[in-house]
């Protein structure tokens, strides 16, 4: 199991020098009949990142859910939230309802405050993501997207679990990754790759690279019928589609992919006919975390270039599901997991699993200790068997499932 969740907090003395009187003001206890008013941001906002102490580099406190980045800060020296960072959204927003909970609407300008670091929006609108919780099993927080980026140089070290920010005017890269210019087709990140499905030629085709993906690779089925690929494919299995958190798509395997002159091995594709996020230029799919977390990646657009340098985690192969359950995450907290697809002739078929039944637990671990993308992750150990306790009609009953490989 792979879950992977701290928070590297680094805070330096001028920040706390600076923000003192603020932060007592915030810890301070309310009288029972007041409600905490918001902290007003400074007359002369920054026009740029600015870093504490006059440094120009800040490791900032990040979270990771499986391999999602999410950052901790403070909205104009609010109660942190955690962010998701988001390379596909053109703003940073924040959830309505966790707006309403730190007092923090409507606010113009907007400087967050990250571990030795503010950095200046001119907007945080409140934006809600229904769809948030069926696919990572947590409550919907905010959105870091490319204006956040835009007056950084970011790093984000996915074998070492940390996110590091520069000053754009001291950094210069000199490692050895690949180096690509930022196709900049509406903003958004664009990589030129070549790939090979099961079957069928090499093509090369643009792809977004989308943080906020929970998946390798994502293949759009309407450029693989543009190109007369669908029957390319090979054997697939209907799969969780990663756009909408509910099934839908496809998973199968990736013959070749080719970043410059690094071959990826052992890669997983989800086929979606849902649309894309519209990157200003024909796109044959995107790339996610589940392909980002081989590589040390820096998002560097003051340069105008990302690069991507492989790390110890380059040739862990991906992981498909061995259990044959398609599971997303219900209820007020996201801790129902309830199957939405059982394949046929696998081992939750064989157990007798169905639609509409609920995991309360696996193995020792109830659900409420658990996560979805820890679920899904237990159930891609090949090998492994769990002990799982299923509801079903106000009844519990407990079944056995020994994963192995099934496509």
């Amino acid at each position: 199991m792979k879950f992977r969740s701290k928070l590297v907090v680094f805070v330096a003395l001028g920040v706390l020098v600076e923000r003192a009187v603020l932060v007592r003001a915030e810890n301070a206890a309310p009288a029972a009949s007041q409600t905490p008013r918001p902290v007003e941001p400074q007359a002369t906002a920054p026009d740029q990142p600015r870093f504490s102490y006059g440094g120009d580099a800040s490791e900032l406190g990040a979270q990771w859910m499986d391999d999602l980045v999410f950052l901790s800060s403070r909205v104009n020296v609010s109660e942190p939230s955690l962010f998701e960072l988001d390379t596909t959204a053109a703003n940073s927003s924040l959830a309505p309802d966790r707006a309403a909970e730190i007092n923090r609407t409507n606010l113009r300008p907007v400087i967050l405050n990250l571990p030795a670091l503010d950095v200046p929006l001119p907007s945080l609108p409140a934006v809600a993501k229904a769809d948030f919780g069926l696919t990572v099993g947590q409550p919907y927080q905010g959105t870091l997207g490319r204006d956040f980026l835009a007056n950084l140089v970011l790093e984000v070290d996915y074998a070492r679990d940390t996110v590091r920010a520069y000053a754009p005017a001291s950094y210069k890269y000199s490692g050895k990754g690949v180096v690509f210019p930022l196709s900049q087709g509406n903003g958004m990140p664009v990589i030129n790759l070549r790939f090979a499905l099961e079957k069928g030629k090499e093509i090369n085709g643009n792809f977004v690279v989308d943080t906020a993906l929970d998946a390798s690779v994502v293949l759009d089925n309407k450029f693989l019928a543009a190109h007369k690929m669908m029957g390319d494919r090979g054997k697939t299995m209907p799969s969780i589609d990663p756009f909408t958190g509910q099934p839908g798509a496809t998973t199968g395997h990736i013959r070749a992919f080719q970043i410059e002159k690094r071959f990826v091995d052992d890669v997983l594709a989800i086929f979606s006919d849902q649309p894309f996020p519209s990157a200003g230029v024909p796109v044959a799919g995107a790339i996610g975390s589940k392909m980002l977390r081989r590589f040390n990646v820096t998002f560097d657009y003051p340069h105008g270039q990302l690069v991507l340098e492989p790390n110890t985690n380059f040739p862990d192969p991906d992981q498909e599901d061995k259990s044959g359950l398609m599971i997303v995450a219900k209820g007020s907290n996201f801790k129902t997991f309830e199957v939405v697809g059982v394949e046929p002739q696998t081992p939750a078929a064989d157990a007798g699993i169905k639609n509409g039944d609920v995991i309360a637990g696996i193995d020792t671990d109830p659900a409420a200790d658990l996560t979805i993308l820890t679920a899904r992750n237990l159930f891609r150990q090949v090998g492994h068997k769990y002990k799982v306790t299923l509801e079903r009609g106000g009844e519990t009953k407990e079944v056995t499932l020994q994963m192995r490989r099934y496509f």
